[in-house]
């Protein structure tokens, strides 16, 4: 059996901060900012990519250089 009638003072925190006046169109302001990017230029992502140097999977020390 499910006690429906139990609000966690988290759930009521968020329901009273999401009711606020503005706080809807302060969210997309804020999403924008961060995530909602203009168009990407591709040849630059291409030469990002491409650019990159290869880590090791381990490299909390450096390997010895083997001398011939």
């Amino acid at each position: 059996m499910k006690n429906t009638s139990y609000k966690s003072e988290a759930m009521e925190f968020i329901r009273t901060l999401l009711n606020k006046p503005g706080t809807h169109e302060q969210q997309i302001k804020l999403r924008s900012t961060w995530w909602d990017k203009g168009d990407i230029d591709q040849q630059e992502q291409q030469e990002y990519t491409q650019s990159t140097v290869k880590n090791h999977g381990y490299v909390y020390f450096s390997y010895p250089k083997h001398q011939k």
